[in-house]
């Protein structure tokens, strides 16, 4: 019995994954963003190339912006419409009159759009490494090629939460429509607009304005804390050492400009993940949690009666 799971499982995902590859939205939007990310690599190295032997890793810098901004919404797009369609268009009671139990649908479904994520952010990586690289011309050795892994998990961890954002949203909503908007808006508060909105939070909250120095350690330290419930911030911080990268933010720590942690070779591997465990930690549960949201709730509903 469970060998005949496992099968039924790996048979979905393995549609899911072949669906999703061979869509034109998601071919359109895999172009798209990866002529962005090439593009944000391309600039970002050739404004340094001439002035610092960091080239390689600069590239990263605006990089990592791109993708904590616009990439999550790719992860959106591979899990808005997950379930959804399948509750709208009757196929899951067509699926559930074969030897196919629900906790096979969506694990399958779950483990196909976490392979093609896994695929985009390969692509990802790929088009800003290979475009650093050739533009700087620098010799990448272990170490880089080590860091650059990483990030690539970080990455991959990173886009999981938005891609469990939107299946969870497929699984409670019985619309596609609904569940695009409801996407949509979830990126922009998050992604866009999130660090604004803390700091009139925290104005209001604690009557103080950011913009006065010598009056704001408590609008700083609300800021701060409420800024750490953004998944940017946790993928910010171990990355670029920053606190977040969406627009209308404010930081009590210094920014040292083209300064990357996780590619700064005065830091072994173990000096970084004794400062960054908890990010880490973060965005490798938060995408479990959500998974696991829409796991229990696909199971409990009244898929016949919708």
């Amino acid at each position: 019995m469970m060998v005949q799971n496992l099968k039924n499982t790996f048979v979905i995902a393995q549609k899911e994954f072949a669906d999703n590859l061979w869509s034109p939205r998601f071919i359109l939007m895999v172009i798209v963003f990866t002529l962005v990310v090439f593009s944000s690599s391309y600039n970002s190295v050739n404004s340094v190339i001439n002035v610092s032997n960091f080239s390689f890793l600069a590239g990263f810098l605006t990089v990592t912006q791109t993708i904590a901004i616009f990439l999550p919404l790719l992860g959106f797009a591979l899990g808005f419409d997950s379930v959804v369609k399948e509750k709208k268009s009757a196929s899951l009671n067509i699926f559930l009159t074969h030897p196919v139990y629900r906790d096979n649908i969506i694990t399958g479904k779950i483990s196909g759009a976490m392979i093609t994520l896994l695929f985009v952010v390969f692509i990802s990586v790929v088009s800003s490494v290979g475009t650093n690289i050739i533009i700087s011309g620098m010799k990448v050795g272990w170490f880089e090629l080590e860091r650059t892994l990483i990030f690539a998990i970080l990455t991959y961890l990173y886009m999981s939460i938005f891609l469990a954002l939107g299946i969870f949203i497929s699984t409670s909503v019985n619309s596609e429509i609904k569940s695009l908007i409801y996407g949509i808006c979830t990126w922009l508060v998050l992604c866009v607009i999130y660090s604004a909105i803390v700091v009139m939070i925290a104005s209001a909250v604690t009557g103080q304005s950011p913009m006065y120095l010598n009056n704001n350690d408590e609008v700083l330290d609300l800021n701060e804390q409420l800024t750490k419930l953004s998944p940017v911030y946790h993928y910010a911080k171990p990355v670029q050492d920053q606190p977040g990268l969406t627009t209308g933010g404010v930081s009590r720590g210094k920014i040292v400009k083209n300064t990357l942690k996780l590619f700064d070779n005065r830091y072994t591997l173990i000096q970084w993940l004794e400062e960054y465990w908890e990010n880490i930690l973060v965005l490798t549960v938060t995408p479990l949690i959500l998974l696991i949201m829409s796991y229990i709730s696909f199971l409990r509903q009244d898929i016949n009666g919708e």
